[in-house]
């Protein structure tokens, strides 16, 4: 009924961590079809470690970092459950609670796609849904909360979203099968908020669902190459606006976002105290950086794909 893929490079621990929480869930264990992990060319000897360790578990690995996207729909294709539970690799498993989301969606043929409750932990709460990437969230972007609309599934405890963190989502393997899974130009970043906009525009629900919780070591991935990372949001960003917008909003969008980034290094340049903090001192690299992307022509290997030039 349920497979498992987890994309994982160079997160060993934490990769044997979640093995082992999926293991510790019985209640989990006669749902599972398949446990599929698609290591990126990890050189910290996970697959090794995955082979020995946990033998009942797929576990294929590139020969180069593929992203996300490019990797998610691999594992798609080891594939054999009705249901596709996606998991970073700094997540954790408690025992029930992805029962509770498989329990939920066999009740609501019209969810498409179903996310959690992410958790520190210490249980304290993450963002788990978000809204997608617009213009007007860009110009006002401290002010514009994400809106659900109300549905008959509120009355369950679950709640209609644009769109969900990608740290853990379940999806109806029939709906992945309709839009041919991820779309594999999103290296990694915003792939999930496309695949929820594509959900969405075929009339599957996305929703939001606090009953069940998953811990997520947020930042543990990306957090090693902050400033990568956050060059690499932008390659995803610039690409989502593209796809699901004109042209002229396109391009206006970007002017907005030059603009924001030139004024950034002006206001610091101009005082430097400011550099006394650390936080700025790091976002001053930042935008230093994505200054270059940007007059660069927006390259595809400004962000974390420069780990990937390797064949």
């Amino acid at each position: 009924m349920l497979s498992i893929i987890i994309i994982t490079r160079n997160t060993r621990e934490l990769l044997q961590s979640l093995l082992h929480s999926i293991k510790r869930d019985v209640s989990l264990t006669p749902y599972i079809e398949d446990i599929i992990v698609i290591d990126n060319a990890s050189t910290d000897g996970t697959d090794i470690m995955v082979k020995e360790k946990f033998p009942s578990v797929t576990c294929v690995k590139n020969t180069k970092n593929r992203g996300f996207a490019a990797s998610a729909n691999m594992g798609i294709s080891y594939a054999h459950g009705d249901y596709v539970l996606f998991l970073n690799s700094d997540t954790c498993l408690m025992e029930g609670e992805i029962v509770k989301m498989l329990e939920f969606m066999e009740k609501h043929n019209d969810v498409g796609i179903c996310g959690p409750q992410l958790v520190f932990p210490d249980m304290s709460h993450q963002r788990s849904f978000a809204i997608v990437p617009s213009l007007y969230s860009e110009l006002i972007p401290k002010t514009l909360k994400v809106t659900t609309h109300q549905s008959p599934l509120t009355t369950h405890g679950a709640i209609d979203v644009p769109s969900l963190i990608g740290a853990a989502i379940l999806v109806r393997r029939s709906v992945l099968d309709e839009l041919n899974g991820f779309d594999e130009r999103f290296f990694f970043f915003l792939e999930e908020t496309d695949l929820c906009v594509r959900a969405r525009s075929k009339g599957h629900r996305v929703v939001y669902f606090p009953g069940a919780q998953v811990i997520h070591l947020q930042g543990k991935t990306v957090g090693k190459d902050w400033v990568k990372g956050r060059i690499e949001y932008n390659i995803s960003i610039h690409k989502f606006i593209r796809k699901h917008h004109s042209l002229p909003y396109y391009l206006f969008f970007q002017w907005v976002r030059f603009i924001k980034t030139v004024f950034f290094l002006i206001i610091t340049t101009c005082l430097p105290f400011l550099f006394l903090s650390k936080r700025i001192r790091r976002s001053y690299n930042y935008y230093s950086r994505l200054l270059l992307w940007s007059l660069s022509g927006y390259p595809d290997t400004s962000g974390l794909r420069q780990k990937n030039r390797e064949t």
